[in-house]
């Protein structure tokens, strides 16, 4: 099933919905709800009711499927690609946070900095059923589908955030200063920087989620290709270990991590250091059997 929200041409935004597309048509629910209120009433997907003939897809406009989640988890360096080598390894999912407010959906303009930005294509999971401290297969019941987030960065905030500090070296145990790495925060929290959708496919589909290629390209040149069979950590795992210590709510949204650059776009740089060329663009990402996230970008001449 693929659930959406979504308004038709000439109305509000505040007027969004939630809604089932079959085919090419997207049928309102009998009972009109935001999408967050339908996961809060705990109704059964499977006996979703809908109402009317249904509009054409491309007579309505869709807007991201959680269009303010309570919650954005972002699960960072979760691919060997992003860590930049087989010989590093994590113990545990790493994570940060993305601000609800970032949120736009399908064809919404990402704004950049003039410094630029990264990114990411993920997939994005949707939390239907409150999870507290659970194991991954009942973590795993409680998912409800998946969409397509892109984890937009402007990496060159982190670098400018970086501070000096006074701390202990593992190695000697001896306390000096000490260069830390900025926060992440700024670098992934400007207005437009989590673009979502096109809709959310929900998790009882038949495929295996654990092999769906990803993709990214900026006006046609492809700079990210990989799998979600490159996640250390899968949805379930990172969902039972965020659990453990925040519990989630119907409707909040936990971000996979993003998978590495295609040689010919990375060149000599790290991971970290990829932008896009500093020009105004179209964004297309793709996951397979989710469906396609394309969101034109617009170079800022100042912040």
């Amino acid at each position: 099933m693929r659930l959406c929200s979504f308004i038709t041409r000439g109305e509000k935004r505040e007027q969004q919905r939630a809604g089932v597309i079959v085919d090419s048509r997207v049928f309102e629910l009998a009972r009109r709800q935001t999408m967050i209120q339908l996961l809060e009433s705990g109704q059964d997907f499977h006996s979703i009711q809908t109402s009317g003939a249904g509009h054409e897809l491309d007579g309505v406009e869709l807007i991201a499927p959680i269009p303010h989640p309570g919650k954005i988890l972002a699960t960072i360096v979760n691919t060997q690609g992003m860590l930049g080598g087989g010989d590093v390894s994590l113990d545990r999912p790493r994570l940060d946070m993305k601000a609800p407010s970032a949120v736009i959906g399908p064809g919404e303009k990402i704004f950049a900095p003039p410094t630029g930005i990264r990114p990411e294509v993920e997939l994005g999971v949707v939390v239907g059923k409150r999870i507290t401290r659970m194991g991954r297969q009942q973590a795993n019941e409680c998912i409800l589908g998946y969409t397509i987030l892109n984890d937009v960065t402007a990496p060159v905030d982190s670098k400018e955030d970086a501070y000096e500090a006074y701390r202990r070296d593992r190695a000697t145990g001896k306390i000096g200063k000490a260069t830390m790495r900025g926060p992440l925060f700024r670098s992934k929290n400007h207005d437009t920087f989590c673009p979502m959708g096109p809709w959310i496919v929900t998790a009882d589909e038949s495929r295996d989620w654990s092999k769906l290629r990803m993709t990214t390209k900026f006006d046609g040149d492809l700079v990210q290709d990989g799998s979600t069979g490159e996640y250390l950590f899968d949805p379930p795992s990172i969902a039972s270990y965020v659990s453990g210590f925040l519990s989630l709510d119907p409707g909040d949204v936990i971000s996979c991590g993003s998978v590495g650059w295609t040689p010919a776009a990375l060149g000599e740089l790290d991971p970290t250091e990829f932008v896009l060329p500093m020009r105004s663009g179209q964004l297309e990402l793709e996951i397979e059997g989710i469906g396609k996230l394309g969101n034109p970008v617009s170079t800022l001449s100042g912040t």
